[in-house]
């Protein structure tokens, strides 16, 4: 009878990239699968590839590779260009990752900011599934973090209000917020108040909701702990799946049963 062997660890990969014309330095923490199939997770604002990293060791995803990326201005990846507008450049970020690792069929999941990039990402390469984690879709979705952060003057969010808010996130009682302080210490405070008013922007056009509704292949993710009242009724035909005993960060609070609901979205 023949044994199927594990999954190779994941490894970090350098991969230079061209962005509004300079060449930005972007971290991904990729895991070989046994197929041809690749998931290529996008974090939130503040956030970095380490989120994912409980999925490296799902079973059920044991034969899909997958790919946690660093986007600029975030984690271990450089700095953040000056782009007109930042979601879309790190849409473009994304499909640029996913075409130099060419994968058969290729997923695409998407935590909070990350839901928007993926979105726009759907524009730019061929996706066979996408999920959206509690992904930003209208205005209600900026909470207090993006509308303040996008409210400040830059110089005054660089010099104090980042710095104020890092420190809240590690004093909270919360291990998600403790944990979300870890990654929020390594972001680049210019390129996320940059991210701040774009995020905002593209959360009120409505055109995020539009097309995960008119998106073959996608659904919505979310912590039951979260309330979602202002969206759940509006995803239309997008099936949504929730994951018990989590919040906003249920790879976090609950990953075992966050990732087997993943895999139940993607199919597998």
């Amino acid at each position: 009878m023949s044994t199927l062997l594990a999954p190779a660890p994941p490894r970090e990969r350098v991969l230079p990239l061209r962005l509004a014309g300079h060449t930005t330095d972007v971290v991904i923490r990729f895991r070989p699968g046994r197929g041809g199939d690749l998931l290529v997770c996008i974090h939130g604002f503040g956030c970095a590839k380490e989120s994912f990293d409980s999925g490296y060791a799902a079973a059920a995803l044991a034969d899909l590779s997958i790919c946690a990326v660093d986007l600029p201005g975030h984690g271990a990846s450089g700095g953040l260009p000056e782009v007109d507008d930042v979601i879309e450049a790190y849409a473009q970020v994304v499909a640029a990752v996913a075409e130099q690792l060419a994968p058969r069929r290729l997923f695409l999941l998407g935590h909070s900011m990350g839901g928007a990039v993926g979105l726009v990402a759907t524009h730019a390469v061929p996706v066979d599934r996408f999920i959206s984690v509690e992904g930003n879709l209208v205005a209600a979705d900026c909470g207090l973090v993006t509308q303040q952060t996008a409210t400040q003057s830059r110089d005054e969010f660089v010099t104090t209000g980042y710095a104020r808010f890092l420190t809240e996130l590690a004093a909270s009682d919360r291990p998600d917020l403790r944990q979300w302080a870890g990654w929020y210490k390594q972001a680049e405070p210019a390129a996320l108040h940059r991210l701040a008013t774009s995020l905002l922007a593209w959360s009120r056009s409505g055109e995020l909701l539009a097309r995960l509704r008119q998106l073959p292949g996608a659904s919505y993710v979310y912590g039951v702990n979260s309330d979602l009242r202002h969206l759940l009724p509006h995803l239309g035909p997008t099936p949504a799946y929730p994951v018990s005993g989590a919040g906003h960060f249920p790879m976090v609070d609950n990953p075992y049963e966050f990732w087997q609901v993943v895999a139940a979205a993607l199919g597998r």
